[in-house]
C-alpha cells in the first residue's frame, strides 16, 4: 500500500515517497491507494486519487484501472473478489472505458 500523503514529511521527503511511488507503479508493481487516518493526514481517499493523477499522470482509465487493481489486495474471498471485477467490468462498459 502506497500512502501518498504524508502531511508531518518535510517537501523533501514527500518529494521523494512520491518518485519511489511513481517508480513502482512504472515498474507495475500492485500499487493500492490509500487512507485510514484523515484526521491525522488531513487528507481523503478522494485526494489521495487527485495526487495520484497528478504524480503519475494518470487518465480516467489508468485511475480506474488503479481502483480495480486493489481488488487483489482486499482481505475477501474469492466470490467477494469476482463480484467486485464485475461491478467494475460492468462500470467500465458504462463509462466507455
Amino acid at each position: 500500500m502506497i500512502w501518498i500523503t504524508v502531511s508531518a514529511s518535510p517537501a523533501s521527503v514527500l518529494h521523494i515517497l512520491l518518485c519511489y511511488a511513481v517508480d513502482l507503479y512504472s515498474a507495475k508493481h500492485p500499487l493500492v491507494l490509500c487512507t485510514d487516518d484523515a484526521g491525522v493526514f488531513s487528507t481523503s481517499l478522494s485526494n489521495e486519487y487527485k495526487l495520484a493523477s497528478t504524480a503519475f499522470g494518470l487518465g480516467k482509465r489508468e485511475m480506474f484501472e488503479l481502483a480495480r487493481n486493489g481488488i487483489e489486495c482486499i482481505f475477501a474471498g474469492d466470490e467477494v473478489k469476482q463480484d467486485l471485477v464485475e461491478t467494475f467490468d460492468s462500470a467500465a462498459k458504462k463509462l466507455n472505458l
